[in-house]
């Protein structure tokens, strides 16, 4: 059984530490004044197990990445979603796709170290998790933090190469980023886009063959899921890598890669699963303490981000102190608002403008992440990562037939209090209302970037450059880790 994890006389330079250096509810590694790291124990119990995954959940709910930078802040700016024109806004460079720029170059660095290091705990815990597997209590517990470490491994990659990476659609075979799927300092080579997707789909499916066999704790009933059995390590499914989660992120995955057949299979069982609905009428209307503004009974997979109400008052909200700059604000001019959401064709009804773009200050702002203080816990601080809306809108662009995409789609129009489409529309018309959905459903998490780049886009909506090319589409990977060999 593994105990103890020792490291003597190692010098921490700055790419060792994207490996090493990582943090949960406790510090695993104990690193000295002089960057040495000493013996500490590790992995003693189940506990210990579980602590490391918590704290890899809570590295990836960090601002610098899906507590803003991947979700509402940076890579929402890359897809042109806010007014970031004036030369004196925080994104003001982001939003040119000046990736030499040093605050955006610094703000690309932090999204790199900050996958790496995830992923090195994650590496960690798999190292030890199989020689360990006596101190869980069932094969439940060993199987679901298995399970989900292997989810997470291939979701952070996967995420990594969407933006380090070209497109499978423009990829002419050059080298990415690593792979890492070992707790080690050594160098890993950068792999295809192509490699760089096998790996992860040979990390979800492994997820999928462990969390599979326990099917009542991923039997999702209520925005946060019930309890799964006596230990509260099962429960709240919808905020940990779940076994839909998988299967919907697998679904992401052949979309991006352009293997439609399996794409649409698993978008299916999502579907199909019956664990996820779209929210009542009712429930859109409730105020206060149940104001649901992420549709969360749609999440198949949400993170909780901690300081939420933070990050989403200083993009969307202004205070009654604040003197009404907008530089650090992400603001969007109500023109725009009202054409993403085909307001002038009788849509604003549509709750996701109706009840998610409201006024502060006379600025109109994206209030989806606003935490109130009446705001039911159970609500509070979620993100949503996989939506079942996405679920439908990949099953209708892989559809083998016009009139079933279209059958897709109408399954969410109506929820959105919008008018079906008619399934006489042909290719080219489908497609649009697909990408009119992805603006409007994703707005403030992070997904528009990707849809322009798996499709190839040469124009993105309202950006300055014009064509879009892998220059802007692929982020270049931080000078420190190129010095350093990463």
């Amino acid at each position: 059984m593994f105990r103890s994890f020792s490291i003597v006389q190692l010098r921490i330079t700055p790419l060792i530490m994207a490996i090493f250096l990582f943090t949960s509810c406790e510090d695993y590694l104990d690193v000295n004044p002089a960057s040495e790291v000493k013996e500490v124990e590790l992995f003693e119990d189940e506990q210990g197990y579980k602590d490391a995954l918590y704290g890899v959940y809570q590295m990836v709910s960090d601002k610098s990445l899906y507590g803003d930078n991947l979700t509402m802040g940076f890579v929402d700016v890359l897809a042109q979603q806010y007014n970031t024109r004036s030369s004196s806004h925080m994104f003001y460079n982001a939003g040119l796709y000046r990736y030499e720029d040093n605050a955006v170059e610094s703000r690309i660095y932090d999204i790199w170290s900050s996958m790496y290091t995830a992923i090195a705990q994650i590496n960690f815990i798999l190292e030890n998790i199989d020689a360990d597997r006596n101190v869980f209590s069932s094969d439940q517990l060993y199987s679901t933090v298995k399970g989900e470490a292997l989810g997470l491994r291939a979701f952070l990659h996967f995420d990594l190469v969407r933006l380090f990476g070209q497109a499978p659609i423009t990829s002419s075979g050059a080298a990415t980023i690593p792979y890492r799927d070992e707790f080690s300092v050594k160098n890993e080579a950068r792999l295809s886009i192509e490699e760089i997707l096998k790996k992860c789909e040979t990390d979800f499916k492994e997820a999928e063959a462990l969390l599979a066999p326990y099917p009542e704790m991923d039997k999702i009933r209520n925005p946060q899921g019930s309890l799964g059995g006596t230990d509260n390590f099962l429960a709240f499914r919808q905020n940990r890598m779940n076994l839909w989660a998988v299967k919907g992120l697998l679904a992401r995955l052949y979309l991006y890669e352009g293997d439609q057949s399996q794409a649409f299979l698993y978008a299916n069982e999502v579907i199909d699963s019956g664990y996820f609905r779209f929210m009542s009428q009712a429930e859109l209307n409730t105020t206060g303490e149940f104001n649901d503004r992420t549709f969360s009974y749609e999440h198949v997979f949400s993170l909780s981000v901690y300081d939420l109400r933070d990050t989403s008052d200083e993009y969307f909200r202004f205070s009654s102190s604040e003197s009404g700059s907008t530089d650090t604000k992400l603001l969007v001019e109500e023109n725009k608002v009202k054409n993403v959401y085909e307001v002038s064709q009788g849509y604003s009804s549509d709750p996701r403008y109706d009840k998610l773009w409201q006024f502060s200050q006379s600025f109109l702002v994206h209030a989806k992440f606003w935490q109130n203080d009446e705001l039911s816990p159970l609500l509070k601080n979620l993100v949503p990562i996989v939506r079942l809306s996405e679920m439908y809108y990949i099953a209708a662009e892989t559809a083998t037939n016009t009139q079933a995409a279209v059958g897709f789609l109408n399954k969410v129009r109506p929820e959105r209090f919008i008018p079906e489409l008619p399934d006489t529309i042909d290719a080219e018309v489908l497609q649009n209302e697909i990408f009119k959905e992805y603006r409007k459903e994703f707005y403030s998490e992070g997904q528009l970037f990707y849809y322009y780049k798996r499709t190839g886009a040469q124009n993105i909506i309202d950006s300055q450059i014009s064509p879009i090319t892998d220059a802007e589409y692929v982020l270049p990977i931080p000078v420190r880790e190129i010095e350093f060999g990463g």
